[in-house]
């Protein structure tokens, strides 16, 4: 009898004390994570510069979207075209011309912080569209001024999946972004 009331309460206490796994909300990476997704994180700021090449396909306005997280500003985002010539303004634009101009598939449709602020909203987009987010921390950079949270929402392809860092489950971090009202 001891040993059936011990099972029982042994079984009762794995029951209560297991949780479901918690879907993750955002995938944290760092500076040399980062990388391989095109952005690049320094001591200036976070930027992104892609020529996406399906973006006819994808149906997209224009060919390419370039970004900046810097000290004075939260987000700067431009869109246009290989055609466009781009000058520019400040020394931090003269940091995001010089970059490497990454030529992939997957690029951020959405870009804003954990809380559901977006900054780069595509309003054509299905509502119930699933992404990846992507979070960066500003305060792996110099700037003392960003201690705040990027969150980048990619469309998820086969090259994204890969570029990923080992051992990454997408299906754990797809969602579709909450938007703050």
């Amino acid at each position: 009898m001891k040993t059936k009331f011990f099972l029982a309460f042994i079984t009762m206490a794995l029951m209560c004390g297991w949780t479901n796994p918690t879907k993750k909300e955002f995938l944290f990476l760092n500076s040399s994570q980062l990388k391989p997704l095109g952005l690049v994180l320094t001591d200036n700021g976070l930027f992104y510069k892609n020529l996406n090449p399906d973006w006819k396909q994808d149906k997209a306005r224009y060919s390419c979207l370039s970004f900046y997280c810097c000290r004075n500003n939260y987000l700067t985002t431009n869109h246009y075209t290989e055609k466009d010539v781009i000058k520019a303004g400040n020394r931090i634009e003269k940091l995001l011309l010089k970059l490497e101009t990454t030529k992939l598939d997957f690029y951020p449709l959405l870009i804003g912080n954990p809380k559901g602020d977006l900054s780069l909203d595509n309003t054509t987009q299905p509502k119930d569209l699933k992404l990846f987010p992507v979070a960066i921390c500003m305060s792996e950079t110099n700037i003392n001024s960003r201690k705040d949270t990027i969150v980048v929402w990619f469309k998820p392809t086969e090259s994204f999946k890969k570029s990923l860092p080992e051992g990454v489950k997408v299906e754990e971090y797809l969602a579709v972004p909450e938007r703050r009202k």
